[in-house]
Formats: C-alpha cells, structure tokens, sequence
C-alpha cells in the first residue's frame, strides 16, 4: 500500500505527451514524488556468523593416515574427512570379543550347574551352602557377560572414531592437522561452517535495547538489500565495559546464499515513523562528495544536489529519506544512472 502511496509513474497518455516535448536523449522513467510515513531507524554494524559452525577433535589417540578434506572444500554430511591408524582400536576390538566370548563360555557353564543344582536341592541331595554358592557364581557370570559386552561396544566406538566425517553438509573453514601427526583426544582437528543459514551479530546501545520489542522491528541490509530477520534474541544482560545489548538476528536460508561468516552488513532497527518524503536507491547518483537525482525541470532532466537521512526498505527494495533538496511533487528520474548515459554526449 505504501509503495503506491509513495510514486507515481507517469504511464499512458501521459509519456506519449512528453515524447512530443522531451528529446530522445532525454526521455527517462519519471516518479513523482509525495509524502510518505517513514520509519525511525538506526542503522548498527554487525557481522555475519553461521548458525552452524563448529570444530571437529580427535576422540582417539593415533596417527594421521589420510586426510580428504582442505581450506574451501564443499563436503556432505557423512563425508569421510579424515582418517587415524586403527591397529590399536583393531586389536582392543578382538580382545574384547575374545573377553566376550570366554565370559559367555564360563556364564553357560554357571548357568547349567545352578539348574542342575536347583534340583538337586529341590529333592534334599544339596546343602543349602552349595546352592547358595551356585546361585552366586551364575549371578557373577551373567554380570560378566554384561561387562565384557560394555567393553566391546566402547571398543567398537574407539574404532568408530578413526574415520571422522562430516556432522552436516558445509564448507571447510580450518585445517589443523597432516598426515603423519599423532593427535590424542581433545586436539582439534578441522573446523567448518554451514552456509545454509546466516545471522548477524550486532551489540545494541542501551537506550535502543530498551526500545526492542519483537522481529518485525529489524531487517538486515546487505549492500542495497534489504532482508526481514527471521529469528532474533537478545541476550539478557548488558556488556558491563560497554554498557550494550548482544543482539542476533538470523537470515532465511534464501537470503543467505552467497553469504560468508565475518562479512560486514547493517543492521536497521524501527523505533517509529514519521512523515517524510523518500527516493528508491537507483534514482540517486554518488559522484565521489556529491549525492544528487535527476530533476524535470520543463522539457529536461537536470541533475540536483540532495541531502540524504536514513535508507529504509519498501516492498524489498531500498528507500532513502531526502532531508534537503527535493519537495513532494517534484518529478525525478527512477533510473540516475540510465539518465546519465542518455544525456552523456557520444565520445564524453
């Protein structure tokens, strides 16, 4: 609604009139300009971080065999990354199975003697003290055979953790290690990102802090777009030396493409609005001090100095409050740099 309370294009009857006046040269899309609710923001400097990012450690001890994975590599979830000498989880494997094995010989023979003692003591022929002793030794086999089955699955799990693989599909960001190295437990190995979603992180002033209330507040500008924070949180409690507010604020998946950890963007937060009058991005031309649109002034299209206040999103394109140098209903041109070229001189 507010877009076309904001421009309005000269289309129709209208553009067929100034082609009669204007030269081609000179002919360009036209906005008119008109008051608009503009919202009060501030705009902080925040950094991208990946939602999932971590670093991967060695859970074994052993020697570095191979390793599949560098800086800049795209892995899979469950892609083999690197790869420890296992001869020492090999062999603790059979001799757990080889404890397993003569615990589940010796808790079958403990189980046969108790039901044969069982009868015999049903039938008078047993002293109670050798039942009892009986009842005990397979008692003490069984939990034997758990043991040893506890032994043998930590085993397997020390073997498991030879062949490090990937927790989720992402880039690799650090390489720690070589072929060759020995790592112990602890020791890390690889780290990496997802770049499937993004966040910002930004440390909002108190007085701001105070003004959050819920996500629609927030979008996150990278270059000339603008995204709407899908999930935010802001921490509760204030940085005690610089007196501000950790806040995140997530990316949508589609919005994170292309996007890197540690990357500078902006973070704009509403605070209310305010009347106003605003130009799109595209219609502002940067010359090195200079900010200026193109103005029809008659039959032509000058160019004019304006002062601009905040950039504000609308209907996902980037808006600018102009402070001094436009008034509502001045006709500017939508395109400065399009406008540029067609009153540029051949040769200029």
């Amino acid at each position: 609604m507010r877009v076309h309370g904001l421009l309005t294009r000269l289309t129709g009857a209208t553009v067929a009139s100034l082609t009669a006046l204007l030269s081609p040269a000179l002919m360009a899309g036209e906005l008119t300009l008109s008051e608009v609710v503009i919202p009060s923001a501030y705009e902080l400097d925040a950094t991208l971080e990946a939602v999932n990012a971590g670093t991967i450690s060695a859970q074994t001890s052993g020697v570095i065999r191979a390793v599949h994975g560098d800086v800049n590599d795209k892995v899979s979830k469950g892609d083999l990354l690197i790869e420890i000498d296992s001869t020492q989880q090999r062999a603790a494997v059979a001799q757990a199975e080889a404890a397993l094995a003569q615990a589940n010989a010796m808790n079958d023979d403990a189980q046969t003697l108790l039901r044969r003692n069982t009868r015999l003591q049903k039938q008078g022929t047993l002293s109670e003290g050798e039942y009892d002793r009986s009842v005990a030794q397979a008692k003490s086999s069984a939990a034997n055979v758990k043991a040893a089955e506890a032994a043998l699955t930590q085993a397997r799990e020390q073997l498991s953790y030879t062949q490090v693989t990937a927790p989720y599909a992402g880039i690799i960001s650090q390489r720690f290690i070589e072929v060759g190295e020995l790592v112990n437990p602890g020791q890390a190995l690889m780290s990496g990102y997802s770049s499937k979603q993004m966040r910002a992180i930004t440390d909002l002033p108190q007085r701001l802090a105070s003004k959050y209330s819920d996500a629609q507040q927030l979008h996150i500008l990278v270059g000339d777009q603008s995204y709407p924070a899908t999930d935010v949180v802001l921490f509760p409690y204030a940085d005690p030396e610089r007196h501000s507010v950790r806040l995140r604020a997530s990316l949508s998946e589609d919005a994170s493409q292309g996007l890197m950890p540690g990357q500078w963007v902006k973070v704009q937060m509403h605070s209310g609005e305010r009347q106003g009058v605003a130009v799109p991005g595209a219609a502002i031309l940067r010359r090195g001090e200079m900010t200026g649109v193109y103005v029809r002034l008659g039959n032509k299209f000058i160019m004019r100095q304006v002062r601009l206040g905040n950039r504000f999103s609308l209907g996902g394109e980037i808006y600018y409050e102009v402070l001094a140098g436009l008034n509502a209903g001045d006709v500017i041109a939508d395109n400065a740099l399009s406008s540029l070229a067609q009153t540029s001189e051949p040769g200029e």
